[in-house]
């Protein structure tokens, strides 16, 4: 299976590797990056990238390409990462995309060239696959931009939908549909 895929002369997603290491201790300690995502511990630790680098290994033995792949730059290495959740399973009609990108790489439309050639990568490696979903906070209007230039359109508002910190947070829901390629 390719664990390659370029995006452009500069970035390829590829598999993380145990090399990355160095790069998401540089780059997720970033306050910005865990305030806009869920699941990003702060402060991000080497324990922390020892077990997402595990998490992805083994994605990678169990599905033969990976779910969670690193975005490459062609000389800086790492610089971010974008994924899908296998809500429905793999073979599933309906999954669910995430996304990070280090904070000196953004503001440049590559998110935006990423998650809209991710998911043509996922409609076409997954026959089934017909919905596409991604979530953003309220406060994060960068990410609903990259969503909409991306493909997705803007679903729904969901209040109180995720709990970080103990704190209730408000998300907007985002939908790209096979049929409106």
């Amino acid at each position: 299976m390719n664990t390659n895929i370029p995006i452009n002369n500069l970035l390829r997603l590829t598999a993380f590797e145990p090399g990355d290491k160095p790069n998401l201790l540089l780059y997720m300690n970033d306050e910005e990056l865990y305030n806009n995502t869920l699941r990003v511990p702060s402060p991000y630790t080497a324990a922390d990238a020892d077990t997402w680098l595990g998490i992805c290994a083994g994605e990678l033995a169990e599905h033969g390409r990976p779910l969670n792949w690193a975005i490459r730059h062609h000389s800086e290495g790492v610089i971010g990462g974008i994924g899908c959740f296998l809500r429905t399973g793999p073979e599933g009609h309906r999954d669910e995309i995430g996304y990070w990108l280090a904070k000196p790489f953004r503001g440049q439309g590559w998110m935006t060239e990423i998650a809209g050639k991710f998911c043509e990568y996922l409609f076409e490696h997954r026959p089934l696959l017909h919905r596409i979903e991604a979530f953003t906070k309220t406060t994060n209007a960068a990410s609903g931009r990259v969503l909409e230039k991306a493909g997705f359109r803007q679903e729904g508002y969901l209040h109180q939908y995720y709990l970080k910190n103990g704190e209730l947070q408000d998300t907007i829901l985002f939908g790209r549909l096979r049929s409106w390629q």
